[in-house]
């Protein structure tokens, strides 16, 4: 009886067995990232906690290219950055440089190169739930529903009267937009 065969021996899992996709990850986007030139694709996946998420809800890396082939240095990196923000990348290239440069350990990227442009939402929406908080607070509040309003008139504590009152005005905007869809 082979050694693979007896039944203390470790049984190998298929190739086909269930693995986290995280460890997936970097080998299937490797190539899509090496077409746009981000052969180290961490960076894009990373950038958020590179440069913040006030920054990267501006610009975005693009391409990082090297000026010699096989060398990882001195690089250029492309951001595409929101419309009226490239001033302000610009001013804060050196910042940025820093950063990137802070993350790969050594100087990789020696300058940066600006495409003004819509950027996607980050991910996960934030920034399209960051917009929507904007707006939301320069709305003036909707008069309160008369039930609603009778209800609250009864609770003394007015932290928890605001608090309820936030929770009553969004229980109803729930309900009109639900009514509201055919």
């Amino acid at each position: 009886m082979p050694a693979s065969d007896s039944p203390s021996a470790p049984r190998r899992r298929g190739a086909y067995g269930l693995r986290a996709l995280g460890s997936s990850l970097t080998t299937v986007t490797k190539r899509a990232f090496a077409r746009r030139g981000l052969t180290g694709a961490d960076i894009a996946r990373q950038w958020p906690a590179i440069v913040g998420r006030e920054l990267a809800a501006q610009c975005r890396p693009r391409q990082l290219r090297f000026p010699k082939a096989g060398e990882a240095v001195d690089g250029r990196l492309t951001l595409r950055v929101a419309p009226g923000w490239a001033l302000e990348v610009q001013h804060l290239e050196p910042l940025v440089l820093e950063r990137v440069n802070g993350y790969f350990g050594y100087r990789a990227v020696s300058r940066l190169v600006l495409q003004q442009g819509p950027l996607p939402p980050l991910e996960g929406g934030e920034q399209e739930t960051a917009a929507r908080r904007r707006a939301a607070a320069r709305e003036t509040p909707a008069p309160l529903n008369e039930t609603l309003a009778a209800k609250l008139s009864t609770v003394e504590d007015p932290e928890l009267r605001a608090a309820l009152e936030g929770l009553g005005r969004s229980l109803g905007e729930k309900h009109h937009r639900a009514a509201k869809k055919p």
